[in-house]
């Protein structure tokens, strides 16, 4: 199991450092209470500095993967309505995101949805399309975490394959924030390595055999086999 930021910090602080205890408390209660007060808020900022000063003296990776997995399994074991767990999956993502940002990693990909995904019911696979458009969009918006750290959001994997209403929202998300430049945020949907491999091969036969229509249009084929 991966460690958070937090655990991390916990574990290699040097003997005798302040964190932790009623200064950590605070911050977690900062973070799932939403500011809710600000003296909370400022105690909470002061030890996620702490923190980040622990965690940026050692080697920071350039990229960070995760997989969007177990959620279902949690809101089970936790007795949770059906696509709660989905959501407060979202949340802990955002929180991720924002300590890797914070912390100068340059490159984020999050697996969020394989073709294998599609196999499940068609209701849940609906309630999960609605909730990645209604996030996908939450990231365009001005106060957003992409807007923040200056993030360009790219989506890889078969787009084609997404409900539309999603697709489109992954196309602006694209757009609006193609001229961020301090970090990227890559977004697989619709991906499975098969599907890939297929795509690539079949980009590489269609680049192929438009080098030799317009060859050919030349008068030349360069030395290329004609084939059935």
């Amino acid at each position: 199991r991966l460690l958070s930021p937090f655990d991390r910090a916990l574990l290699f602080a040097p003997p005798g450092c302040s964190i932790g205890g009623s200064i950590f408390g605070a911050f977690v209660m900062t973070e799932s209470r939403d500011n809710e007060n600000s003296l909370i808020s400022r105690v909470g900022n002061f030890a996620r500095k702490c923190l980040f000063d622990i965690l940026s003296a050692g080697p920071i990776p350039n990229h960070i993967a995760f997989i969007m997995d177990g959620n279902r399994r949690y809101a089970k074991k936790n007795n949770l309505e059906e696509g709660a767990g989905h959501k407060l999956g979202f949340t802990a993502l955002m929180s991720m995101l924002r300590y890797c940002y914070e912390l100068d990693v340059k490159y984020v990909t999050i697996y969020a949805f394989s073709i294998e995904n599609f196999k499940r019911r068609p209701e849940e696979i609906q309630s999960l399309m609605e909730l990645i458009r209604e996030k996908i969009e939450g990231l365009t918006k001005e106060e957003s975490i992409v807007n923040q750290y200056g993030i360009r959001v790219h989506f890889v994997g078969d787009l084609n394959l997404l409900d539309e209403s999603v697709r489109l929202a992954a196309e602006r998300a694209m757009a609006v924030t193609s001229q961020n430049s301090r970090a990227v945020l890559s977004i697989c949907m619709a991906y499975t390595s098969t599907n890939e491999i297929m795509n690539a091969v079949k980009q590489a036969c269609e680049e192929k055999w438009d080098e030799r229509r317009r060859l050919g249009s030349c008068g030349t084929k360069n030395g290329l086999i004609d084939y059935a």
